[in-house]
């Protein structure tokens, strides 16, 4: 192939930001919009955000065999993000006390009313995240189980 391909990646970050990057070697494209897109993180995401999204602490995952399905659901959206059922009831077992998908299939929405919001997702399952009064749901649990936060 002897003619110069261009390659354009264009991302769209928020409502209000677009990422453009040009270049002809695909492996390069795709380290720039990287190192854009951590750029951007680091500068725009709260501390307290980023740490959240490094996972669960050790001395909260001690805890969870005391805590209700509930409990556990707030402590791992308000730790790792947005999650599907599938990714909650995953992690939960991997931990140690899963919130099984029979509970995660029938009172998901009845029990944590307000405290979670559904966003739709491309790729596949419907993702979970914390409202901003799960949020504060979420640290009221931790601090009650005597886990300090930042």
């Amino acid at each position: 192939m002897d003619e110069e391909v261009t390659i354009t990646l264009e991302l769209t970050v928020g409502q209000r930001l677009k990422v453009t990057v040009t270049g002809s070697n695909p492996q390069s494209v795709v380290r720039a919009a990287k190192e854009v897109l951590d750029t951007i993180y680091v500068e725009l995401v709260p501390p307290q955000e980023q740490q959240r999204q490094q996972g669960i602490p050790p001395s909260v995952i001690e805890k969870l065999p005391k805590m209700s399905n509930k409990e556990i659901v707030l402590t791992l959206l308000y730790f790792e993000g947005e999650m599907s059922k599938e990714t909650i009831n995953q992690r939960s077992r991997e931990l140690g006390k899963e919130v099984s998908k029979e509970w995660l299939d029938k009172k998901l929405y009845t029990e944590m009313e307000g405290l979670i919001s559904s966003v739709e997702s491309a790729e596949g399952p419907k993702l979970y995240r914390l409202t901003v009064y799960g949020r504060q749901k979420a640290e009221e649990v931790l601090r009650s189980l005597g886990i300090a936060l930042p």
